[in-house]
């Protein structure tokens, strides 16, 4: 068997005149592309949220503008149907304050939400259109006999 092992060479590994310079570049290069992918991320969550948001705000402001128009719905609650929209949707935001503003013309949303030292606000308006005034305003003139009138 010794003759054997003399005659069978062990070699070590070609190297290539490397000797751990991979490692140190590799020790360089992996926690930048980490962080970037990190940063990549946080970004999409970041805009995900911020769509959520804007997307409550507009579907509560034209809903509360509807009511209005109606007004014989009254007592629906805006900020709990813009939290139930909300609900469990956001990723990194936490949802802070809801504001909503009635006037004759328009209701106007503006939302808050932040996690740290990030914060995002947005403001949705819907005007309150009252379009079967307008009609019956129309119709009423060309009943008088005011069959040319336009608008």
């Amino acid at each position: 068997m010794n003759e054997k092992m003399r005659r069978i060479r062990i070699k070590a590994p070609a190297t290539n005149g490397l000797r751990g310079s991979v490692t140190v570049e590799m020790a360089y290069i992996l926690p930048t592309v980490i962080m970037i992918f990190l940063l990549i991320v946080y970004t999409v969550f970041y805009y995900h949220d911020k769509n959520i948001l804007n997307a409550a705000a507009g579907e509560t402001a034209v809903l509360g503008a509807q009511l209005e128009r109606q007004r014989g719905k009254e007592g629906t609650d805006l900020q709990n149907f813009y939290r139930e929209r909300t609900d469990g949707k956001l990723i990194l935001l936490h949802l802070t304050g809801v504001n909503i503003t009635k006037s004759k013309k328009q209701v106007e949303i503006q939302a808050y939400a932040q996690k740290g030292r990030m914060r995002v606000s947005v403001v949705q308006r819907a005007v309150i259109t009252k379009a079967e005034e307008k009609i019956r305003l129309k119709r009423k003139l060309e009943a008088l006999g005011g069959k040319g009138v336009d608008k």
